[in-house]
């Protein structure tokens, strides 16, 4: 996949929080080198993943 098609990917599933209400954001470490941040919402839960190799993170919403 292309980095300008990952991108409008990810700004896709991040607009996904417009309206929502943010209840609750916790940062969590994994494997070396990796992050992710679980944003609670009043619908569901946005888990966006980051590796210190890659260009643009994995997002993944969860109801």
């Amino acid at each position: 996949m292309k980095f300008e098609e990952h991108a409008q990917e990810c700004n896709e599933a991040l607009n996904e929080l417009v309206g929502k209400k943010v209840l609750e954001i916790e940062f969590k470490p994994y494997d070396n080198n990796c992050w992710r941040i679980y944003i609670s919402t009043d619908s569901g839960i946005m888990v966006m993943s980051f590796c210190k190799d890659w260009s643009c993170p994995e997002v993944e919403i969860r109801d």
